[in-house]
């Protein structure tokens, strides 16, 4: 009986370990999952006030336009243009930041899951 005692111990004691051991990581991802959503909170918050600076800067730039002449014309088509392409780089480098971090939290619902051998 002090056998069956013994070995009951001994898988309690390996059962706990691998819990804490699991609980550690889970842990873990907590954390970087905790780490990737604030950093995509404020990485969303830049695009936006970015993209906010941008209407901003082309609204006052349509109110204040007068198109006397066709140099001026062209000057204002540059300046849109200018815009245009700011406002795709500001959508590239979010797109870019949102494929990075989808891959990181694929990464992390992999260790969310129940490993193979718990089941």
């Amino acid at each position: 009986m002090a056998e069956y005692a013994g070995a009951s111990g001994e898988a309690l004691e390996s059962a706990r370990s691998v819990l804490a051991a699991r609980d550690r990581d889970l842990a873990d991802a907590d954390a970087e999952l905790a780490a990737i959503v604030s950093n995509a909170h404020a990485a969303a918050t830049e695009a936006i006030r970015r993209l906010d600076a941008v209407s901003v800067e082309i609204e006052a730039a349509v109110a204040q336009r007068t198109l006397a002449a066709p140099t001026e014309g062209r000057e204002f088509a540059r300046f849109l243009i200018a815009k245009q392409r700011e406002i795709s780089d500001i959508l590239i480098t979010a797109r870019a930041d949102a494929n990075a971090k989808a891959v990181v939290l694929q990464q992390l619902i992999d260790r969310y899951r129940v490993p193979s051998t718990a089941q």
